[in-house]
């Protein structure tokens, strides 16, 4: 999290609401049932300690600045973030005499949780949300308030402090126990109908009911602490003061607490705080509606891993599952993403129930569109409403959004669904009941939008397959006016390159490949596909496998390699013993594949971990690319491990230098750890050893040979090559173990030791970007066994 100076934005709109709803809650204790226990749980992250709570009203992740492991100079906040709507709060805190004298307080001001306070709220227009009550250090004034959008909040951390004054809230309702921060859709959505009656004595008219969100501070019961409010008179250009006031003996309360392993008696300086939203809640799907049980495990290795699974993890993917869709992560992305669900799906698939799979399956057919693209994000709640204003359809309301701009989802749904039907138990004679199911977000049947997905990916890719001879012109890049397109998304994430290697040497000849095995399977019929007559999808896979990967091939001479590294390491900050690793190859030459090409086929050449995609989607993989593997899994800076996990990116070769400064430490898509990167490699080495029957596998999903054999598996060198690479792998895992359900971490490197620790990327990073906590594809982990423990 960046540190925030001066408060830029203000996220207030000082109109009070003529006729406020009452304050008082409903104060219900929730009731939880059988089928949806109380879930909470606590992962610390960063600087950040991070609070998950599920029953069965609700659902919503809150996070506090670490009081023990964020630095003085970071801004305190709370974030609280609700699947329902997308919907959240977010507050930053200042010191009061900071805020007063401009000075640096003389010690920083923590906020913490109140231990066992956690807990869902409700009240009346069917509003829920989550209830807790922190603990104040010293007084407190809130700086930058946000109330409503998550992906509002998400703009505004990742935006260097920027957001849309249309995000304004406004003071509802205040006095010296309680405020209210009331936030109304932006075109006024609507929840209710308003009644009324011409008859003069029948009842009253009641209000119409808007969606919204609210954000409350109160004092419990027995608190001494007390708010001030001070509305502005100044438009909407500064918020009102709210401060959060202590008793004098409060500071000291709070200290002598910290070194005290007891939880704090009463409510002693304690400060309430709800958010609510009348969106309605999702259904999540508990530990045992997602996982299978040990007993219903198919081999022994897929019962192992059940037996094994921590229950706390369990209940972290949990916590990102719902009954109509998966999300991604928390707490930035706590809604549908695609690309995220069928990447984690692929994973993990072995390991869960037919109704888990089958729920990740339909979320992503009923979100693709007319011409058969997936949807990248669902877009839902208040910023619907805000992005279909600005797509000039003020009269959708809050109709969800779908993005539609990334070209590697629209891949990922077909390898997956012939993977459950072909080759898993759970989706045996499965599919033609799946498949005729109707679509509830649109018209037709599941196979219908399914034959319009695979017929719009094979049209796809018939440039490439009838060019005689093919050019990088013919391969698939990123669509006309947009910066991004595959996992790395972001602009400088592909080096500026627009024709990405994982969508065009893995992703679209194993889509080919799994339209190819539902055809011959009678699970998909051609004559049903919009492609026209006598198209073989199989000679098109083998086309795009033989010919694609040449175009992205770098070679590097052994002289010019090495100046490029020395030049690195002095300007990344690295000590060139690290170089005292030599290359795998006898002539010390360089070859790898390029992140991704320029417009004009020339190659992005950064040193990648997209190899990756190939391993875990590809059935026909080359002894050339598997070397390539084996060399790129070496020790950073000639490759791509380090001692704390496998970096995404290595600029060190490219001969555009421009490049070590844009794929730095401190970028998103940069020098740094992504876990679910991680996890489909090791996934995908252990996929490909497992073709060659006669080795010893660490794969824990089922995955059947093909046949005929590879004939790198003849190759006793590569295959020995490739198990000593993977060692290496999980050796760079297990060196930052505890971090690996995260979303992505940045090194620090210490010159006396010559060895890497894990650093928070958000205190790196110069547009604020930070790691989630959770994430739903870096628990793909749960469906792999480390090789050592064999």
């Amino acid at each position: 999290m960046h540190t925030i100076i001066r408060l830029l934005v203000y996220s207030f709109s000082l109109t009070l609401l003529a006729k406020a709803t009452s304050s008082q809650i409903d104060a219900r204790t929730p009731t939880p049932g059988p089928e949806n226990p109380t879930t909470i749980f606590h992962v610390t992250s960063g600087s950040n300690e991070n609070y998950f709570y599920r029953d069965n009203i609700t659902s919503g992740q809150l996070l506090v600045t670490s009081s023990s492991t964020a630095s003085a100079n970071i801004t305190r906040r709370l974030v609280v973030a609700l699947p329902a709507g997308n919907n959240g709060a977010l507050v930053y805190f200042l010191p009061k005499d900071q805020e007063e004298t401009g000075a640096p307080s003389a010690a920083p001001l923590n906020v913490e949780l109140v231990n066992g306070t956690i807990q869902s709220t409700s009240a009346e227009d069917n509003n829920r949300g989550i209830q807790v009550d922190l603990m104040f250090s010293g007084n407190a004034t809130l700086g930058v308030t946000i109330v409503g959008a998550v992906r509002a909040m998400r703009d505004y951390v990742e935006g260097s402090g920027t957001m849309h004054e249309i995000f304004n809230y406004t003071l509802s309702s205040f006095s010296s126990t309680e405020i209210r921060l009331h936030r109304q859709y932006i075109n006024s959505t609507s929840s209710s109908t308003p009644s009324s009656t011409n008859n003069i004595r029948g009842p009253k008219p009641q209000p119409q009911v808007f969606k919204s969100v609210d954000l409350y501070f109160s004092i419990p019961p027995g608190s001494p602490a007390r708010l001030s409010i001070k509305p502005s008179t100044n438009g909407t250009f500064t918020p009102p003061a709210i401060d959060i006031l202590l008793p004098t003996s409060a500071a000291h309360g709070y200290l002598s607490s910290l070194h005290s392993s007891k939880p704090p008696v009463s409510a002693e300086s304690h400060v309430r705080v709800r958010v609510l939203t009348n969106e309605t809640s999702i259904l999540g799907l508990n530990v045992n509606e997602l996982f299978l049980s040990p007993d219903e495990a198919s081999t022994a290795t897929i019962k192992s891993v059940l037996a094994s699974l921590p229950s706390d993890v369990a209940e972290q993917v949990s916590f990102l599952t719902f009954q109509e869709k998966f999300t991604a992560g928390g707490w930035s992305f706590l809604t549908y993403f695609g690309r995220d669900s069928l990447i984690a799906l692929r994973m993990l698939m072995p390991v869960l129930t037919q109704n888990a799979i089958e729920t990740a399956l339909g979320a992503v057919i009923e979100r693709a569109n007319i011409t058969g693209a997936l949807c990248h994000e669902e877009t839902i709640g208040d910023y619907a409403s805000f992005v279909n204003v600005g797509n000039g359809r003020p009269d959708l309301g809050n109709t969800p959004f779908y993005d539609y701009k990334m070209i590697d989802t629209d891949l990922l749904l077909l390898p997956a669904m012939a993977h459950y039907f072909l080759e898993l138990p759970q989706g045996q004679n499965q599919s033609s009941q799946f498949l005729a199911k109707i679509a509830t977000l649109q018209n037709g049947t599941y196979l219908d939008i399914v034959n319009r997905i695979a017929s719009y990916n094979i049209i796809r890719a018939m440039p490439f397959f009838a060019a005689d001879p093919p050019t990088p012109s013919k391969l698939l890049a990123f669509r006309p006016g947009q910066p991004v397109g595959n996992w790395r998304d972001s602009n400088q994430g592909t080096g500026y390159g627009p024709i990405p290697f994982d969508v065009n040497v893995a992703l679209v000849p194993a889509n080919l490949r799994a339209i190819g095995t539902l055809l011959a399977a009678g699970i998909l019929d051609v004559a049903d596909l919009d492609v026209g007559q006598g198209v073989d999808v199989v000679a098109m896979a083998k086309k795009w496998e033989e010919e694609a990967p040449g175009m992205f091939e770098v070679l590097v001479d052994a002289d010019t390699a090495q100046q490029r590294l020395e030049e690195f390491v002095q300007a990344v900050s690295l000590d060139a013993s690290l170089l005292a690793n030599t290359s795998t190859l006898s002539n010390g030459n360089v070859s790898f594949y390029a992140l991704s090409l320029m417009p004009d086929g020339t190659p992005v050449e950064v040193l990648n971990s997209d190899l990756s995609f190939k391993l875990m989607y590809g059935t026909n993989v080359t002894a050339t690319f598997l070397g390539h593997v084996v060399d790129a899994l070496t020790p950073y800076p000639r490759g791509l491990l380090t001692n704390v996990g496998m970096v995404v990116a290595n600029p060190a070769y490219d001969s555009n230098r421009t490049n070590v400064q844009v794929l730095d430490r401190t970028a998103y898509h940069g020098t740094v750890v992504w876990s679910f990167q991680q996890a489909l490699m090791a996934g995908g080495i252990a996929r490909q050893l497992g073709f060659c029957t006669t080795l010893n596998t660490t794969s824990v999903d089922i995955n059947p040979p093909p046949s005929p054999q590879p004939t790198w598996c003849t190759d006793t060198d590569l295959v020995q090559r490739l198990q000593g690479a993977q060692t290496l792998l999980w050796d760079s895992i297990k060196g930052a173990s505890s971090n690996i359900y995260s979303e992505v971490w940045s090194y620090s490197f210490d010159n006396t030791t010559d060895m890497f620790s894990v650093a928070d990327i958000a205190t790196l990073s110069p547009s604020g970007t930070e790691s989630d906590a959770i994430q739903l594809w870096s628990y793909g982990f749960l469906g792999l066994i480390d090789p050592s423990q064999e």
